[in-house]
């Protein structure tokens, strides 16, 4: 390997510019290609890094010798006309950074997953929150209660991205949105074993072109028999909620995403907030482990992370049969 980790970024848009901050904090990584359909993106993102920009990730991906790539596109481009973008990565021998949600299916998802472990490659997911210092902390006190149920929300308005308010291209809310709250669920609580939900549309008559959910509730059933409810909705013009809510029987806590937590007791309050840049130490544990070749600080590796992108699907799939419950392997 060279001196410099040799990045490679498909996708130049907002995501990726959150990235980018991080890398000019990066001793040890350099981006070195950019692809992005967008002239006016890849352009800006080739000036900053003194990187050579394509329009076409297979060019780059032949052209160039990198070590890691990271996926910054839209969820319905991963396996869009043809191309399947990850598996592509993967039969250049590249370790992958991919943004959530990493897929729109679970076959997909599977193949990728395949892909990865057939090849030995290093990955990771966009899954952040996992990054927060506060969140040891939360499973600690969590760790010692008797929970009875959570309910965890997602509430706020559209993004105004073309392809998010159509299911077909996002996914809709609950898979590239809420995935982040569903993500933290499991973190906390464990892996999910039954899912049904329910979906309502007429809310946001306003907006063309728009086909996805309003509002939705997915009630899950842990592993260890808990139960917990994730609501979204992105019809707020007046303000919203992120977070968990947790209530126990000695206790409860109160998650609000990516600012902190606080615990109330009969004779206690702690109130924690969020210490660390999250997001700067999930790129840089990335980069570190493909210069390394030890992956085991990454917290959300794709693995793990897909399992959080089926909850998410499965709660689709209730919802467009009713409310079915979904039983998950």
């Amino acid at each position: 390997m060279a001196d410099k980790v040799r990045v490679g970024f498909i996708g130049c848009g907002g995501i990726a510019n959150y990235h980018f901050g991080h890398f000019e904090n990066i001793e040890t990584a350099q981006i070195t290609a950019v692809c992005d359909r967008v002239d006016e993106r890849v352009e800006k993102a080739s000036e900053r890094f003194g990187a050579t920009a394509y329009n076409d990730f297979r060019q780059m991906l032949d052209k160039e010798k990198l070590d890691a790539v990271y996926v910054c596109i839209e969820p319905c481009a991963h396996e869009r006309d043809g191309d399947n973008v990850e598996l592509a990565i993967i039969d250049k021998g590249c370790h992958l950074f991919i943004e959530k949600p990493p897929a729109l299916t679970m076959d997909y998802a599977r193949k990728v997953l395949t892909g990865i472990e057939k090849n030995n490659l290093i990955s990771a997911v966009g899954f952040q929150d996992r990054y927060q210092d506060i969140v040891p902390r939360m499973k600690a006190w969590l760790s010692m209660q008797e929970i009875g149920f959570f309910n965890g929300y997602w509430v706020g308005g559209m993004p105004g991205v073309w392809w998010w308010r159509r299911r077909e291209t996002s996914g809709g809310q609950a898979v590239e949105q809420t995935i982040h709250t569903f993500d933290m669920a499991r973190v906390l609580f464990g892996d999910v074993v039954a899912v049904h939900a329910m979906g309502r549309r007429g809310i946001m008559t306003d907006v063309e072109n728009y086909d996805t959910e309003d509002a939705s509730g997915v009630t899950m059933t842990f592993k260890s028999g808990l139960i917990g409810t994730i609501y979204s909705g992105c019809f707020s013009r007046f303000g919203g909620k992120n977070g968990i809510d947790v209530f126990c029987r000695n206790g409860r806590m109160e998650y609000t995403e990516r600012r902190g937590f606080r615990v109330l007791e009969a004779n206690m309050t702690i109130d924690a907030k969020t210490g660390n840049d999250f997001g700067q130490e999930e790129d840089d544990v990335f980069i570190d482990a493909v210069r390394t070749g030890d992956p085991s600080e990454i917290l959300a590796p794709y693995a793990d992370a897909i399992k959080t992108l089926e909850v998410t699907l499965a709660a689709n799939r209730s919802m467009d049969a009713g409310g079915e419950l979904v039983q998950l392997d």
